[in-house]
Formats: C-alpha cells, sequence, structure tokens
C-alpha cells in the first residue's frame, strides 16, 4: 500500500463520496452552461448556469428517487426567492422585504433536522446571485427567471442521470467509507493502551470518534438500505453495516475493563500487545475499504491476524500464571474474547462482501426498512417550531435580523446588488449554533481571503473559456468539502462566486479586494446577531441528557434479554449510538460557546464517559449471556432480568437512592450496576451545573 494511502487523514481527504460528488455536480454544472451559450450566447445564457448552481446545492448522495424529490424541492424554494427578488429589485424598501421573508422561511427550515441545511441555503445563496445581475426591465427580467428554471431544471434531468449512471460505484464508495471510519473508531481505541494519554482525552476522543461513525452509518443506511435485496451485490453491500456494528459492539464491550488493564504492571506486555491489533486491524480494514473500490473480490491483507496471535498468546501466559489475581485475571482473559471476537466479525465482514451466502446469513430475517433514515417534508412538523423557546425559531429570527441589517448595510454601499457579497457571507456563516457560526466565521474569512487573490488573478489573466473551467473546478471543490472542510470549501466558493459575477456582469464586477472587505462586514454582522436572542446549549442539553438516559434504559432492557430478536437488539443499539451522537454533538458545539455559556461542560463530559462505560457493561453483559452454558441459561437469565429491572429503577431515580444501599462485588453484573451508579450521579452532577446561575 502506499504510503499517503496509509495515512487516514489523507485517504479521508481525497479518497471519498465528497470528491466523486463534487466532480459529478461541477460536470453536470458545466453541461448546462456549455448548452445554454450555445444556445443563447454566452453572456445571455449565464442566468442557466446561475439556475443549475442553485439546484446543484442539495445535491449530495442519496437513492435517485430520494435525491429527485430533494432536488424538485429546493429548486422550487429557489425559484421562489428568486422570482420574488427580481420582482422587488426595482424598490429597495420592497427588496429589504423579500430578504428578511426569504431569511426567516431559511431559518426555519432547518426545523427539519441537519439534511434541511441545504434547503435553506437554496433559499439564500441564490437570491443573492440574481442581485448580481445587471439592472433588468420587467421583460428581461421574466426571461431571466425562466432561463434560470430552465438551467435548473437542465441540471436535476442531468443530475438524475448521473445517479443511476453511477448508482453501483456510490453504493460501493458508501460502504468503503464506513469501514474506514470503523478503522479510525479501532485507532481512537487503541490509545487506551498508551498509559502516558490521559484517561479522559482518550474517552472523549473515542466518543467523538463514535458520533462520527454512526453519521457515516447513517448515511449508509440512506444509500445501501434503499432496496437493498433488489440485486446480489446490494445484499453484500448492505450487510456491511450489519457485521460492523456486530465488530464494533464487541469492541465497545472490550472498553469494560480495557482501561484498567494498562493500571496493572503485570499486564503492561498484553496491554501494549493490545494496542498493537487494535492498529493491525484498523489498517485492515482501511485496507479492505480501498480493495472494495478497486476489487471485484476485496480481501484482507495476507499475514492480518500475526498481531492477534500475539495478544492471544500473552493473554494465554497471563491466564496460566499468578502474576494477577482471579478478578484480573479474568478481566484480561474476557478483554482478549472480546476483541477476538471483534476480529472474527471482521473476517465474516470480507466473507459477507465477496460471498451471496454469507452476506444473506448476516441480514437474515431482519427487516432492513426499518433501519433506512425517511425524510419528513410535511409542514406541519415546522409549527410546532413557532413557540418563544424553540432553538429554530429563535435561529429564524436571528437570521432574518442579520440578513436585513447586511441589506441595509449594502443599500449604504450603492444598493444589495452591489452588497451581495455582505449578504453571501452572512448567509453561509450563520448557522442555529453559536460554535459553528464562530467556526465558519473563521474559516471563511481565511478561505475568503485565499479565494479572492486566486480569483482576481484569474479574472486579470485569464481567457473567459479558461475561466469557466475555474469556476467549474471551483464549485467541485465547494461542494465536495462544504460538509468536511468548510475553509477549502471557502476557497472554492469564494473563486466559484467573485468568476460567476464576473462572467454574469463584468462591467459591475468588484475588485478582490472589496470583496474580502465585504467579507469582513459580513462576518461582523453575523458575529453581532449571533448574540441576538440565543439558545446557548446548556439549555438544550439537558433534553438530550435525559434522552440518553432514556435510551439507554431501552438499550438495557433488549440487551439483558437473552431471547430477545436481532430486530430489536440492532434498533436498541442504533438509537443508543444516535443519542450518544447527539449528545457529544451537543458538547463539542457548547465547547465554542463564550465562557459564561459554557455551563456544566465538564459534567456534561463526564457524563458521556460514564454513559459511555454503562454501554459497554451492558454490551460486555449480552455476549456473556448468549456464551453462558445451557446449563445455566435459566439462571442466567433469571439474574439479568434482576439486573435489568435494578438498572431501570436506578436511571429512573436519577441516583437518589445511590448512597442506600450498598453494591456487592461479587453479586451477578455488579461491574454493570456501578458503571450505572456513575452515570446516575454525573447525571446529577451535570443537571445541578446546569441549572447553576
Amino acid at each position: 500500500m502506499r504510503n499517503w494511502l496509509r495515512s487516514p487523514r489523507l485517504l479521508k481527504l481525497f479518497v471519498g463520496q465528497h470528491i466523486l460528488n463534487g466532480l459529478s455536480v461541477a460536470l453536470c454544472v458545466m453541461a448546462v452552461a456549455a448548452l445554454a451559450a450555445a444556445v443563447f450566447g454566452f453572456a445571455a445564457g449565464q442566468p442557466a448556469t446561475l439556475g443549475a448552481i442553485a439546484a446543484s446545492i442539495s445535491d449530495f448522495p442519496a437513492p435517485w428517487r430520494a435525491k429527485l424529490r430533494l432536488l424538485l424541492t429546493g429548486f422550487g424554494l429557489a425559484v421562489a426567492s428568486t422570482t420574488l427578488t427580481l420582482l422587488a429589485s426595482p424598490s429597495p424598501a420592497a427588496l429589504v422585504v423579500v430578504i428578511g421573508l426569504a431569511a426567516f422561511a431559511a431559518g426555519m427550515i432547518t426545523g427539519y433536522g441537519r439534511w434541511a441545511l441545504a434547503l435553506s441555503a437554496q433559499l439564500l445563496v441564490p437570491l443573492v446571485f440574481v442581485l448580481g445581475l445587471p439592472p433588468l426591465d420587467p421583460g428581461r427580467a421574466l426571461q431571466a427567471e425562466l432561463l434560470l428554471i430552465g438551467g435548473g431544471l437542465a441540471y436535476i434531468a442531468l443530475a438524475i442521470v448521473a445517479t443511476r449512471l453511477v448508482g453501483r460505484n456510490d453504493r460501493r464508495m458508501m460502504a468503503s467509507e464506513a469501514i474506514r471510519e470503523q478503522a479510525a473508531y479501532l485507532r481512537a481505541i487503541a490509545r487506551f493502551t498508551d498509559p502516558d494519554i490521559d484517561l479522559s482525552e482518550v474517552y472523549g476522543a473515542a466518543i467523538r470518534q463514535q458520533a462520527t461513525l454512526a453519521d457515516q452509518l447513517q448515511a449508509a443506511r440512506a444509500l445501501l438500505l434503499e432496496r437493498p435485496r433488489e440485486t446480489p451485490e446490494r445484499v453484500r453491500l448492505a450487510a456491511t453495516i450489519g457485521v460492523l456494528l456486530d465488530s464494533f459492539d464487541a469492541v465497545v464491550a472490550a472498553q469494560s475493563d480495557l482501561p484498567a488493564l494498562r493500571d496493572w504492571p503485570a499486564a503492561r506486555t498484553l496491554t501494549a500487545r493490545i494496542g498493537v491489533a487494535l492498529r493491525a486491524a484498523a489498517l485492515d480494514l482501511q485496507h479492505l475499504s480501498l480493495e472494495l473500490l478497486t476489487s471485484a473480490r476485496p480481501r484482507l491483507p495476507p499475514g492480518h491476524a500475526i498481531a492477534t496471535d500475539a495478544m492471544r498468546r500473552e493473554a494465554a501466559r497471563l491466564a496460566a500464571g499468578d502474576e494477577l489475581d482471579p478478578e484480573q485475571r479474568a478481566a484480561a482473559t474476557a478483554t482478549v474474547a472480546r476483541l477476538l471476537e471483534a476480529r472474527r466479525h471482521i473476517e465474516r465482514l470480507e466473507h459477507a462482501i465477496t460471498d451471496d451466502a454469507a452476506a444473506a446469513a448476516a441480514i437474515g430475517e431482519l427487516d432492513l426498512s426499518a433501519f433506512a433514515p425517511r425524510r419528513n417534508y410535511d409542514p406541519r412538523q415546522l409549527a410546532a417550531e413557532f413557540r418563544p423557546g424553540s432553538p429554530v425559531l429563535r435561529f429564524a429570527v436571528r437570521l432574518t435580523a442579520a440578513m436585513v441589517a447586511g441589506a441595509l448595510v449594502a443599500e449604504t454601499f450603492g444598493g444589495a446588488a452591489h452588497g451581495n457579497w455582505v449578504l453571501l457571507t452572512i448567509a453561509v456563516i450563520m448557522r442555529a449554533s453559536y460554535g459553528w457560526s464562530r467556526q465558519r466565521r473563521d474559516d471563511r474569512i481565511v478561505g475568503t481571503l485565499i479565494g479572492c487573490v486566486l480569483a482576481s488573478i484569474g479574472v486579470a489573466t485569464l481567457p473567459v473559456g479558461a475561466l469557466v473551467l475555474a469556476q467549474g473546478l471551483a464549485l467541485a471543490l465547494t461542494h465536495g468539502f462544504v460538509r468536511s472542510n468548510y475553509r477549502l470549501a471557502s476557497v472554492g466558493a469564494s473563486v466559484m462566486a467573485l468568476v460567476s459575477l464576473h462572467l454574469v456582469n463584468p462591467a459591475e464586477a468588484a475588485p478582490a479586494i472589496a470583496r474580502l472587505a465585504d467579507t469582513l462586514v459580513g462576518a461582523a454582522i453575523a458575529h453581532l446577531f449571533s448574540h441576538l436572542w440565543p439558545r446557548w446549549e446548556f439549555v438544550e442539553a439537558p433534553r438530550l441528557a435525559t434522552g440518553l438516559l432514556k435510551r439507554i434504559d431501552a438499550f438495557a432492557e433488549v440487551a439483558l434479554r437473552r431471547n430477545a430478536t436481532a430486530q430489536d437488539y440492532r434498533l436498541a443499539r442504533k438509537a443508543l449510538i444516535e443519542a450518544i451522537a447527539a449528545l457529544s454533538d451537543s458538547a463539542a458545539r457548547m465547547g465554542g460557546e463564550p465562557p459564561a455559556a459554557q455551563r456544566g461542560l465538564e459534567e456534561l463530559t463526564a457524563m458521556l464517559i460514564a454513559a459511555h462505560g454503562v454501554v459497554a457493561q451492558l454490551s460486555a453483559a449480552r455476549l456473556a449471556l448468549r456464551a453462558a452454558d445451557p446449563a445455566e441459561a435459566d439462571s442466567a437469565r433469571v439474574e439479568a432480568a434482576a439486573a435489568q429491572r435494578w438498572l431501570a429503577a436506578e436511571l429512573a431515580g436519577g441516583g437518589a437512592t445511590a448512597g442506600e444501599t450498598a453494591i456487592d462485588r461479587a453479586a451477578p453484573f455488579s461491574a454493570l450496576k456501578r458503571a450505572t451508579r456513575r452515570l446516575t450521579a454525573a447525571a446529577a452532577a451535570y443537571r445541578k451545573a446546569a441549572a447553576a446561575t
């Protein structure tokens, strides 16, 4: 494997759906631009190019039916905002009103969820582009809008054709990325074996990577679980999700004792070999993810079990000796057994990808449609957000105020059409979370600075044909990295927007230094209004924390039930992983807020770590129940049911009875009970800190 392919960061940056998606979007937009130029002439056909760009904003990997609905919905919003903008453009007052209405609608649409952020952008970004058109009389404005609509519809048609043509590759790439994120998770867990790294830091990195893995798996479900049994290859790729999660389960279970091993001097060699085995497994998964893209029959690399065998031998040596006490020997043996189970699932993954029977067996009788995410377009979902405490309504008000302020400032620059860069900066920086807005502000300023320099050089030196090519490449960069590296996306966005505005209206194109000044003004306005009627994370996080406790309770009810169906267990596991990811995201957003608003951040982090410990114990308990001797199955079932009732009462009481009863360390499931006690105590401490004034 080439050295750069062994680098997880470089691999994630240059190999993935985002690269293919960005190139596909750019090619479709350039095709529309070329067609419009051939039919209407280069200058006259520019509105069609803007229409294609407007339609492309929501073009991300998805099954073609779901993509078609999303593209049509988003482009319909773009048409509404651009039509109203062109109608209102003769009147500065009316134009400010339209900008305010579009901004409010864009803010409210985010109430549908993260997937609707693209729809929100389609209300604002095309509006700003239309402001860059030269002054038009009503007849020419209608012609420009019709061209914009035609360009957008042509783009949608091309995008759907492209999706149908490359759908197979999209699915393989999505499965490859999910495997790669699992490899990154193993590398994060391997840091538990390094005694020089602070344990809290290791937990934090592991939880953050788990949240990233959860996001990737959610994206994979949307693509791989659409008609998953239609072809043998679809079955094989759909099976990867379940097998990956089985391996994930075993690794989580190993964490119930893994942190303790590094404190035992006699287990130092074993701990080091566990770290090597985990990193070797991560490299194997990374290799398999690339094989999936380049080979019809992906295989794990030869000799992949060497590190695992070394770990197994050291565990056997400790188990046969007396260097550890009986409890420590049991913990070391169980940890290695769980990691060997995870390794077995990695081997199952190789078979599931290449063998139809293995894939079918991995899926079994699961109803895969229950795991596929569904997008809800019902307007009634947004009606519930029209209340003073709603973070969605508050964001919509902030965004509206910022955009209206930007429009008024733009008027002082000679009209909104001349200050559209200010509005564009506000539109792309403002987010519901202050932390996200601040990060995007910084990335936007740096990216715009670089982009302005590149664009000014290009506009001054390149012929029109080369500028069109630069526009396409910049669009590919923007679309490809907008979700993963906003600073890089901002470079592309700046080049693309400056070149587009120059091509649309060369006589009015502002110099790069003016665009940079506009960026600073827009960033300042966005920063100022991000403090208007805020909804700080310490207000929302307690709700997410309570939801996590409920998910843990529901997961325990299934995990501790020996006869629970695979369907019930996997659905409960999915819900729990998403709940942990949501609370982890909340903690990350809180970390970006002003210090005065970071209420209970340390306690929230401690609660996440404690929750991680409970989940590890539950995963370990489930594996133990499934491996129990049949002769002891009845007693194990009774003990598990009693532990589940205890856990439910403890979680419901919120730790109120923590000091009333001691936990017997020799009793069944005592480790789980102690971990639950730590969680309820951490949750109580967090609630107290969040409520403090």
